[in-house]
């Protein structure tokens, strides 16, 4: 007779586990069952499910997968057989996987393996001097990229400029991405590649930065940024398929079993595809597909990925989903505001900024969008561009009906009050970015200097959308502003309102809208799982749903609030199998 086969988690060198020996009786009343064993496990945990009817239970059975049951040690015993894994969890939390419905998993991976990238927190002269090192690494006259500069570093005060560049790279075209990712810092020789001189006009959507005679002095705004992205050479297929494959591999080991990739386009949607085909991807993947805005591809590639998006869908990747950028952002005040930004000279009395598409027209794209079956997620920093967001989905209710779409305002925390019950009401997920709170230096003050400390402090009314039915969702958003997709100092952020990187505890920013530790582990679970639309079989622990699983080196309910950022996941379940454990990493 076989031994039953022992499953073993070594968490920073404690030994979680004894299971029960091969041919030991089980516990009176626990008899032989007519119901298959489970192929693992897991027991002796404080497992949080996320599922209201049953908040808590002690133990999990898998099998093909799925959990096929949860409750205490003792109901486990009858599914527990020869070949059945048994991991005992030693009284240690665990919980659902994670969600991150906003990240761009190419932009952060790519810099990450093959792009000339620096800390956010650089000064001008550690850039110059990380520059200076790619330029060295690179043949001439190829271009290098990379990032991320502080946006405070330039936007409005052109502190940076192209010659600074060029100093270190005369013979290589440069081209750096800022913190937020919607600014670019190149040098002459990118502006001559890219054909912007002092005749070029500006693009709608962006600005090109110019002196005071009227030449581009290197900074490109928003939709200069990305018109410029477009013509850049695009990576391999295969630097496409590591790229991905790395990314997931850190998504899991924060916690994280499904995302949102915020822009995808084909390069990426092949790439999810061929690691899915492979059996390499270890995650659910929603690929939005970008709308009316230049980035690697144009417009009319767009317009093919989304004619062709069933050839890129898989067991987990869904295509299904669109972005819409509606504005920009407000430190370099293209974000488009209900009530007008502090006065400056270079833009005229009483200028709220200026929205990407007239209501009318977007209406009609989420109007159509939402009849084919595709989900929106729109790009909306100001208020005025979130309220004009919900204007075309409820267009797109009325028109339409009921579709069940769950469309999304992405970075809902600038909202006018009027707007905070409309989110329930149209069935709509704001999307929360909670350490934007305090992202990069630079960050805060330059959205403070053009919005005002009020505007800027009171943001993200997160408990009033709660009470008001509203299940908002969360995402990092990285890599622009946050240094890593780590979502748990983002969790912490929820129930403090403070920054989370900092040692010492500081003033709350709009304290009244922290919410309790439940609704945040909802936040970045069942709720993100809705806006994947995968909720029926993933976001909480239930009997019939995919076994997505994390366990945590600290039980949440039993730590200081402000402990919750540290917290380490030591070990990643997907679909019953372990693909993340911190003793193999060590």
């Amino acid at each position: 007779m076989k031994s039953v086969r022992c499953h073993y988690i070594v968490l920073t060198a404690v030994l979680l586990g004894a299971c029960r020996p091969a041919g030991e009786a089980p516990p009176p009343g626990q008899g032989t069952t007519p119901v298959d064993p489970a192929d693992r496990v897991l027991r002796n945990g404080a497992i949080y499910t996320v599922n209201g009817a049953q908040p808590w239970a002690e133990a999990v059975a898998i099998a093909d997968g799925r959990f096929v049951a949860v409750g205490t040690n003792d109901e486990m015993n009858a599914l527990v057989g020869q070949d059945t894994e048994v991991t005992d969890l030693q009284g240690r939390m665990a919980m659902p996987g994670m969600f991150d419905i906003h990240i761009h998993p190419v932009d952060g991976a790519m810099a990450a393996l093959y792009d000339c990238s620096f800390p956010f927190t650089s000064t001008v002269e550690e850039i110059l001097e990380h520059v200076a090192g790619c330029v060295s690494e690179a043949e001439s006259g190829e271009w290098v990229r990379g990032g991320q500069w502080a946006v405070g570093l330039a936007t409005l005060d052109q502190s940076i400029d192209a010659e600074l560049l060029d100093t270190v790279a005369p013979d290589n075209p440069v081209f750096l991405m800022d913190s937020t990712v919607h600014n670019a810092w190149v040098n002459s020789l990118a502006l001559q590649r890219l054909d912007i001189g002092p005749d070029t006009p500006d693009p709608p959507g962006g600005a090109i930065v110019r002196d005071s005679e009227g030449m581009p002095i290197g900074i490109l705004i928003d939709d200069a940024a990305y018109n410029a992205i477009s013509t850049l050479p695009d990576y391999s297929p295969e630097q496409y398929e590591e790229a991905l494959a790395w990314i997931v591999a850190m998504l899991n080991r924060y916690g994280v079993t499904g995302f949102k990739d915020a822009i995808a386009e084909a390069g990426a949607l092949s790439a999810y595809n061929a690691l899915d085909q492979s059996g390499r991807l270890n995650a659910r993947v929603a690929a939005s597909l970008i709308w009316k805005r230049a980035w690697i591809q144009s417009h009319e590639d767009h317009l093919l990925n989304i004619e062709q998006r069933d050839s890129y869908r898989s067991e987990r990747v869904n295509p299904d989903f669109i972005k819409i950028f509606l504005d920009g952002i407000a430190p370099s005040r293209t974000a488009y505001m209900l009530e007008p930004y502090l006065p400056h000279d270079a833009f005229p009395a009483d200028f709220r900024g200026e929205p990407l598409h007239d209501s009318a027209t977007l209406a009609e794209d989420v109007i159509n969008f939402d009849a084919q079956g595709l989900t929106v997620k729109m790009h909306a920093v100001g208020d005025g561009a979130l309220r004009q967001g919900l204007d075309a989905i409820e267009a797109a209710r009325v028109a339409n009906g009921p579709s069940g779409l769950r469309h999304e305002i992405s970075h809902a925390g600038i909202m006018h009050a009027d707007d905070i019950g409309r989110f329930a009401v149209l069935g709509a997920i704001p999307e929360l970015a909670p350490i934007l709170w305090y992202p990069v230096p630079g960050v805060v003050e330059a959205q403070t200097a053009a919005i005002g400390r009020e505007r800027a402090e009171f943001s993200f009314p997160i408990r009033s959308l709660v009470e008001s039915g509203a299940e908002p969702a969360f995402g990092s958003d990285w890599p622009a502003v946050v240094p890593t997709p780590n979502p748990w100092p983002g969790v912490e952020a929820l129930l403090t309102r403070q920054d989370p990187y900092l040692e010492d505890p500081q003033e709350a920013k709009w304290p009244e809208q922290a919410v309790n530790l439940e609704t945040a582990i909802e936040i970045v679970t069942i709720n993100g799982a809705r806006s994947l639309k995968v909720e029926e079989i993933a976001g909480s622990i239930e009997v019939g749903k995919s076994a997505d699983l994390i366990v945590l080196d600290r039980n949440l309910f039993e730590i200081p609030v402000r402990d919750i950022a540290e917290t380490q996941v030591l070990a990643t379940i997907f679909e019953g199998r372990t693909v993340y454990e911190q003793s193999q990493e060590q």
